[in-house]
């Protein structure tokens, strides 16, 4: 009887799978390499949109409109970001594309004004709000990719992160503490700080970060080359209490871009206004209210030169006749109270006499103050874009034209209706029509 070899099964299966992998990824190469990586702003449309989403994990994609003033004046701000944006570790790539003629595309992605910006992570959308300057917009795109927590292993990573954070943002770094603890509030802050936590360093790293326990969490703020350290407790309100208010240096310089961070915080700012904050006299203050500081933390200390910002020192009734340097302590608002007693500081010991304006405040020898409407407004002027003034100059005058026009026009109706009127009664008689008529009863 004759046997039956069994058959012998050919392993498809496995080859298919390995050339779908292999069709997958030169599929995603050549995604890739469709488009420029340099820092060249790539200019989509609804076929190639998908397939560049898909081929960066980072891309930046400005919608906008050929006619759109404010795209027009991005895309130069744009095309000095990218190659800027590109050499990073984690490259960010930007691109755009006209939503104006590619309407499906803006409707799926909610696109309602012109430019609007996203920032595709992985495939998924997020509304880019941020700063449109190129040199703020790469701080920000930086900061917002980032992990919210880096792990350092070495005296070498822990300077390579200082080195990749920089200067705009301050950063905290906890030496010997569980990522676990500050993981909530990194990632709460992490528009606004940089956060990571060291396990391996030597005591060359305590020494130069002045911290002598473990754990520690020191705070950078490389811009105004401030330093401090926190030991704990890290439980409760304490650790958010260090985090918020490390955001800022012990002393701020008041400008359009500090302001908005000093309006974020809940606390009280004493504001010391000079003739001009770069001259000898004032940085020798600003030490010396940088030691206040550091005593009291539950009050931000700025200082504004009216050299630097007349227009927002008006605010405060500062005058050509007014006593400088002039503490106040504002509310961030509308409000600020000066301090009885205490209102100008003499060259003379200024330490002490901070000190007693301090105490003058906190046992409540102030006076309530409201700041000033008309300066006010200038200062408010001073923080949006003359060419916004200007359109607003233009509008109103526009407005003013027609309204103009619409009145000239009823009294061009007005006076034909009297003349007609006046034909009808000509025929009455000539010298009686004479006779009526006074100088007085002409219209203008």
């Amino acid at each position: 009887m004759a046997t039956t070899q069994p058959r012998r099964r050919i392993p498809y299966p496995p080859l298919i799978s390995v050339c779908a992998s292999l069709w997958w990824l030169a599929a995603v190469t050549v995604s890739v390499h469709e488009f420029p990586s340099d820092g060249t702003v790539i200019e989509l449309d609804d076929e190639s949109f998908d397939r560049a989403i898909s081929a960066f994990d980072f891309i930046l994609v400005d919608f906008y409109a050929p006619w759109c003033g404010h795209c027009k004046r991005l895309a130069p701000e744009l095309d000095k970001a990218a190659p800027v944006l590109a050499q990073l570790n984690e490259p960010i790539m930007i691109a755009k594309i006209n939503a104006d003629k590619y309407t499906k595309l803006a409707a799926k992605y909610e696109i309602d004004g012109y430019p609007t910006m996203k920032l595709f992570m992985h495939g998924v959308p997020v509304e880019y709000t941020g700063p449109r300057n190129a040199e703020l917009l790469v701080r920000f795109l930086k900061k917002f990719v980032a992990p919210d927590i880096s792990f350092l292993e070495s005296d070498t990573a822990v300077q390579n992160f200082i080195d990749m954070a920089g200067a705009n943002f301050p950063m905290f770094i906890g030496f010997g503490l569980n990522e676990s603890v500050i993981l909530e509030l990194a990632h709460k802050y992490k528009k606004k700080a940089w956060f990571s936590v060291a396990k391996d360093f030597s005591e060359e790293i305590m020494v130069a970060y002045d911290f002598d326990k473990v754990p520690a969490l020191v705070s950078l703020h490389p811009k105004y080359n401030e330093q401090s350290v926190f030991y704990g407790p890290y439980e409760g309100e304490f650790l958010e209490d260090f985090i918020r208010q490390n955001q800022l240096p012990l002393t701020v310089p008041i400008n359009s871009e500090t302001l908005k961070l000093v309006k974020d915080d809940e606390r009280k700012i004493v504001l010391t206004i000079v003739e001009d904050e770069l001259d000898e006299n004032s940085l020798k203050l600003v030490r010396i209210l940088r030691s206040a500081a550091t005593a009291n933390r539950d009050l931000i200390f700025g200082y504004v030169g009216v050299k630097q910002w007349g227009e927002f020192v008006d605010a405060f009734d500062i005058s050509k006749r007014s006593k400088l340097p002039k503490l106040l302590v504002w509310d961030g608002k509308e409000e600020y109270h000066i301090v009885v007693g205490s209102e100008g500081l003499d060259d003379n010991d200024q330490g002490s006499q901070i000190s007693r304006f301090l105490e003058g405040y906190r046992e409540g020898k102030t006076i309530k103050k409201e700041m000033n409407g008309p300066s006010l407004i200038g200062f408010i002027n001073s923080l949006i874009s003359i060419r916004t003034v200007y359109l607003i100059v233009f509008i109103v005058a526009v407005l003013m034209v027609i309204q103009n026009f619409s009145q000239t026009e009823e009294n061009l109706q007005f006076r034909g209706i009297q003349d007609g009127a006046e034909g009808t009664d000509a025929t009455t008689s000539h010298i009686e029509s004479h006779r009526d008529y006074q100088p007085g009863n002409k219209e203008d």
